[in-house]
């Protein structure tokens, strides 16, 4: 391998690591004070049911890395303010699948406005040139999230 291939591996390595460890900071901080009351695996798990659809609380607690009985607790919770649901899996009748409810993306969507309100005095410090630069990474980090969650890549 060249020298400058390595320094391109390198590169990408450096900003593959940057970019999981900045997004994931933002997430929290942007999402701190938003979801008062619950977790952020709380707000997780609505938007991975938002993005993919039902799923089993195993799979669940998988994707989210907590132990099968914390998700269970969690889903119960969500359930009894009914944003969530649970129906039987019609393949495997032992289990249930839990989906969101229009009540749980509703609490989902004013998570989200409030995070936004958050971060929005601070994008207004940003110039005009930061701002455009920051709505193309969005959109990039978009198209990354799509093919790092594609089965197919």
């Amino acid at each position: 391998m060249s020298e400058e291939n390595v320094n391109e591996a390198s590169d990408i390595d450096v900003l593959a690591l940057d970019l999981t460890r900045v997004t994931g900071r933002f997430s929290r901080i942007a999402g701190r004070m938003a979801g008062t009351g619950y977790s952020l695996i709380a707000w997780r798990v609505l938007a991975e049911l938002e993005q993919s659809g039902s799923a089993r609380v195993s799979e669940l607690a998988l994707q989210q890395r907590v132990a099968q009985p914390s998700m269970t607790g969690l889903v119960q919770r969500l359930e009894g303010e009914g944003w969530v649901e649970r129906r039987p899996d019609p393949e495997d009748g032992r289990a249930a699948l839990v989906s969101v409810t229009a009540a749980g993306t509703a609490a989902l969507d004013e998570y989200r406005r409030v995070a936004a309100d958050r971060v929005r005095p601070h994008l207004a410090e940003l110039s005009e040139f930061d701002r455009a630069t920051l709505a193309r990474a969005a959109e990039l980090m978009q198209r990354l999230s799509e093919r790092i969650d594609d089965p197919r890549v």
